[in-house]
């Protein structure tokens, strides 16, 4: 399910219902619902803010990662002295 937010949330008979929207191909939005028993609700927002703790985790790491390799790219492309950025047209170019 893809979901590009949410909508409209209630709680009732002890129901957590949470509305979702996404857009369509013809840019038309949808809804469906989440329904989350009342006892469930506490294990389901930690669950999910310490999914999305991971996932910064993962991506800080992947950056610095990145960063670093690039620090070192950045040091190879002074000694070229090429000086000409990269776009992607020079992607496209290769590519063909």
């Amino acid at each position: 399910m893809f979901i590009d937010g949410i909508s409209g949330m209630t709680l009732s008979n002890n129901v957590l219902r949470i509305q979702v929207a996404r857009i369509d191909a013809k840019g038309e939005t949808n809804t469906e619902d989440l329904f989350i028993p009342a006892s469930n609700i506490n294990n389901f927002v930690n669950a999910l803010v310490e999914g999305v703790k991971g996932l910064n985790e993962q991506l800080d790491a992947e950056s610095a990662q990145a960063s670093e390799s690039s620090n070192g790219s950045d040091k190879e492309k002074k000694e070229k002295g090429s000086g000409k950025k990269a776009s992607l047209a020079d992607v496209d170019e290769k590519s063909k």
